[in-house]
């Protein structure tokens, strides 16, 4: 797949990142995304499989990541579980449908760039605020040095889960977990129907598997670069665990 010019600047930064392991796993991501669209004419359940290997890998990339910079909780979090690694990508659309619900409605965009200072590259979070005289714009520094608070507490994005459930046809947000999660066993294994000789994929198929693992990139990339504890990271990550733990968090919102 061809990338455009920000997600190759992403894979360079990787490339010069420290030698950790959460590097390694988000290299073996995209290693395995090169080799799925080689596989796919010859065995496509194999090409399918090892695209969902690369989101395993860049989830288990972005929770070592964590757990390096060494965020409260993040031992918590469990990188051989399939169901903590499936978890990520939908907990990214519901970060992205609060942004939705919170931000742009309101005239407020918040956009990636490619930054570069001191002779260091990094990536940076940009937020346009609409004004009478144009965008007034500016840049958190470091990217994810933030908090959103509703009545003195952090959110959960209750709403935000309720509303990914819904459209899952689902009855909770476990559900939902658990199915993703199971979506390797369908490519690998035989049912009462048969097993999978080949599987049809649209063309949107591998794309769509591309931008998830970039997407953790990009989050891995403006997180692991900076000593801090970053509050919007910290927060994020408290309502994770809520979210797949149902681990209660005494000053989350209950209800937003």
């Amino acid at each position: 797949m061809d990338l455009h010019g920000f997600d190759v600047h992403c894979l360079e930064l990787l490339e010069k990142s420290p030698n950790r392991i959460s590097r390694h796993c988000f290299r073996s991501a995209i290693n395995h995304l090169q080799r799925a669209e080689k596989l796919f004419e010859i065995d496509n359940p194999m090409a399918i499989f090892r695209c969902y290997t690369a989101e395993e890998e860049a989830a288990s990339g972005l929770m070592h990541c964590l757990k390096e910079c060494g965020y409260s909780g993040s031992s918590e979090l469990k990188a051989q579980y399939h169901l903590h690694k499936n978890a990520l990508i939908p907990f990214f659309s519901i970060l992205c449908q609060f942004i939705e619900d919170s931000f742009r409605q309101y005239g407020i965009e918040i956009d990636l760039l490619i930054k570069e200072s001191n002779d260091r590259k990094y990536v940076a979070l940009e937020v346009a605020i609409a004004s009478s005289i144009g965008p007034v714009k500016f840049s958190p520094d470091p990217p994810f040095n933030f908090s959103f608070l509703h009545e003195g507490k952090r959110f959960s994005y209750r709403q935000q889960i309720d509303k990914f459930v819904k459209s899952k046809d689902a009855r909770e947000i476990k559900d939902c977990l658990r199915q993703e999660a199971n979506k390797r066993n369908e490519v690998l294994y035989a049912t009462p129907q048969g097993f999978p000789a080949s599987i049809e994929i649209t063309p949107k198929f591998f794309p769509a598997y591309w931008r998830r693992v970039m997407a953790m990139l990009r989050a891995y990339l403006m997180i692991a670069p900076y000593k801090e504890s970053q509050p919007f990271v910290q927060d994020s990550l408290n309502a994770f665990l809520a979210m797949v733990m149902s681990l209660k968090q005494e000053d989350l919102h209950e209800e937003v």
